[in-house]
């Protein structure tokens, strides 16, 4: 009996020493999770909190030490592009991009076209000017040939612009003015109005193609290479009727994205244009950052058409517009030409050209802004 009593009390005492023992690694594993769940939720703030990122890329860096001071180390000059031989500095991308961002917001047809990015001198297309042939047919009919497409290539060249935008040095020597971003922004004002005339009236050389430089045929007569357009009269005004029959010449593929595009003073002009039940064709915006209405489509202002050659465009400008940018952007800075001022020698290279005629249609109200007062 003693030695089942004494088994016993051996037994309770291994039974407490196990009990004891898990509960003490149980009560390790519970801190261990609570530590790791505190560390979860303070990684999980973190990740909500927001992120501010004050550090710069070296290229950024060295853009901003160009323009404060120019280019101390002549070894510098490895960065610029292999075609500059007067020591300009390549623009790193992320001036390029902020530089391309101002251009679209004060360019009106950059903002809508097509825009591409390229690498080399041109951007090459192939364009098909008619439609295949196509046809239904029996399992055991005979094939007739049909016609292959007729196709064109196009080739939109870059062409150079540049900009000359001054500064003090004493303004480059303050410590508290961001001269990258001021620099970005003087280039995309100086830049955005020459490219945005090249987009409607360049010629072609040396300069971009523009919309409005292409000849012209009348409206429903649509022709590869001309774009149609309703011309108005000097011995009448425009009316409802004729942007009717501009719209509706429109093919309903294009209509999806369309707009009209048109000066302050032509819009002035439309505004006041009543349809046959004596309401305004020209809806009003409820909203400051949503544009106006035209017969239900947006209007976009663009300052930069010419008064002399006044006309109203009604584009898919996307699908009708291609524009192509150069990748690099090169500045040289000059303190020495416009002193006191530093000056700074900013290139672009830039080209457009239509690609579809289709998609333009133009109310030409010309001889409307020309015809003599009384």
């Amino acid at each position: 009996m003693t030695e089942i009593t004494s088994t016993l009390a051996e037994l309770n005492a291994s039974v407490k020493d196990f009990t004891t023992e898990q509960q003490n690694k149980i009560a390790q594993v519970e801190d261990t999770l609570c530590k790791t769940a505190e560390r979860l939720n303070q990684v999980e703030v973190a990740l909500k909190r927001p992120q501010m990122v004050m550090t710069k890329s070296e290229s950024f860096d060295g853009f901003g030490q160009f323009i404060r001071k120019g280019i101390d180390d002549i070894s510098a000059k490895a960065m610029i592009s292999s075609n500059d031989s007067n020591g300009g500095y390549l623009i790193p991308s992320s001036a390029v991009q902020l530089i391309n961002e101002h251009l679209q917001s004060r360019s009106t047809i950059r903002r809508l076209a097509s825009v591409t990015t390229i690498t080399n001198d041109a951007m090459d297309i192939l364009i098909e000017k008619t439609e295949p042939d196509v046809g239904w047919v029996a399992e055991t009919d005979a094939r007739d040939d049909t016609s292959t497409p007729e196709l064109v290539k196009l080739s939109i060249s870059a062409h150079e612009v540049y900009a000359k935008p001054k500064v003090s040095q004493r303004m480059l020597d303050d410590a508290a003015v961001n001269v990258e971003s001021w620099l970005a922004e003087r280039i995309a004002d100086k830049i955005a109005k020459t490219e945005n005339q090249a987009f409607l009236y360049g010629d072609g050389t040396t300069k971009p193609k523009g919309i409005l430089s292409y000849p012209t045929t009348d409206i429903g007569k649509g022709e590869w290479g001309k774009i149609e357009t309703l011309a108005i009269t000097a011995d009448k005004d425009i009316t409802a009727d004729d942007l009717i029959d501009v719209f509706y010449s429109m093919k309903s593929e294009y209509l999806e994205g369309a707009c009209w595009i048109m000066s302050r003073r032509a819009a002035a002009m439309v505004r006041k244009i009543k349809d046959g039940n004596d309401m305004y064709v020209w809806q009003a915006s409820l909203a400051a950052d949503q544009p106006n209405l035209l017969m239900g489509y947006a209007v976009y202002l663009c300052d930069d058409i010419e008064p002399l050659k006044e006309k109203i465009i009604f584009a898919n400008v996307a699908k009708a517009y291609q524009i192509v940018d150069r990748a690099n952007m090169n500045v040289l800075r000059d303190p020495f030409s416009a002193k006191p001022y530093v000056e700074f020698y900013a290139t672009k290279r830039v080209g457009g050209d239509v690609i579809n005629f289709d998609a333009i249609k133009i109310v030409d109200i010309t001889k409307i802004n020309n015809t003599p007062q009384e």
